[in-house]
């Protein structure tokens, strides 16, 4: 009896050893990020970049690119919280994990369903319109024709009850205005239908329709932030402009609760040798990212701050059932 007993023990103890073996050398194979909106969107195009370096500092392994877009998103964080949680898929983090779950019934609970691994970047948002199309110079004439025509201004948003999205409905709700809220699968096809002439505008944040304005096809009439993009010195906030309004899309990287700790370290320790690269810092200021880091306790933390600070904005204006 003694005997067997110590056989169990010595397999439990190379069990384990084999386990923390997997966890030290992590990754040992190629490892899928979920994007829960379509290719070309601002979170899309910001992990296609990272991926491009991931190989360097995982072991050579790549990261795979999974758009799964629908339901505001829904549908993509529902599939990464279902994930085997073994550290070889990881969920694109985003204002939108927050605010779906609170808008209506949603596959996954954005504090229980994930371990949070670091935040990314810090984007202020902005209101773009197309230079051909426009009817207005600055902010103040597009709210001004806002308030005299309610519901006629159409804005384009990434996701319905996504960040995007309830940018656009505390923006309209603070200066009581009303627009017509235009949801896409992503920033993308929302920036392709703005181009098109097909909406009036559309509120994103870094990069998205950014190359379209170095083109001159369009504009952005204001940026929800304290102070100018770097890169795009010549357009105002919407402070500077008489309305005192700021707003953000943060991005990062969670993976499905029960990750191994060990496993949730590395991959924050990865993308953070990705993002004080020198060569990715030049990519990521290209698309005007504002690369800002957070451990996993921190990213933690601000996860639930947004959740406290986006339930009590939901409940004020009564979007708690959007999705009902």
């Amino acid at each position: 009896m003694k005997r067997f007993v110590l056989i169990i023990l010595f397999l439990l103890l190379l069990l384990s050893l084999s386990v923390y073996s997997a966890e030290e050398v992590y990754p040992t194979k190629e490892v899928t990020v979920i994007v829960p909106w379509s290719a070309g969107g601002a979170t899309d195009l910001l992990f296609r970049a990272i991926a491009k370096y991931f190989p360097k500092y995982a072991n050579g392994q790549q990261l795979l690119v999974k758009n799964v877009p629908g339901g505001g998103a829904a549908i993509g964080y529902g599939e990464g919280a279902k994930a085997k949680p073994d550290g070889y898929t990881l969920v694109a983090a985003a204002n939108p994990m927050v605010t779906r779950a609170l808008m209506g019934p949603a596959p996954y609970d954005p504090l229980k369903s994930f371990e949070p691994v670091c935040l990314l970047v810090y984007n202020p948002c902005y209101l773009l319109v197309n230079t051909r199309t426009k009817r207005w110079k600055n902010l103040n004439e597009f709210m001004q024709e806002a308030k005299r025509n309610p519901g006629v201004i159409t804005v384009g948003n990434g996701g319905a009850g996504g960040g995007t999205h309830l940018v656009a409905l505390k923006f309209e709700n603070k200066f009581r205005v009303k627009f017509n809220h235009v949801p896409f699968s992503g920033g993308a096809p929302a920036v392709t239908a703005l181009l098109g002439g097909h909406i009036d505008s559309y509120i994103g944040s870094a990069p998205e329709g950014l190359p379209n304005v170095d083109s001159g096809e369009l504009e952005i009439l204001t940026i929800f932030s304290e102070k100018r993009l770097k890169n795009y010195p010549q357009f105002p906030t919407a402070k500077e402009q008489g309305y005192d309004f700021t707003d953000a899309m943060w991005r990062g990287v969670v993976v499905p609760k029960g990750t191994s700790p060990r496993i949730v370290n590395r991959i924050a320790e990865i993308m953070k040798a990705i993002l004080n690269d020198p060569e990715f810092q030049k990519d990521a200021d290209k698309m005007s990212q504002e690369l800002t880091y957070l451990d996993p306790l921190g990213f933690r933390k601000l996860i639930i701050t947004e959740y406290a600070n986006y339930k009590t904005v939901i409940e004020k204006y009564n979007l708690g059932d959007f999705y009902k």
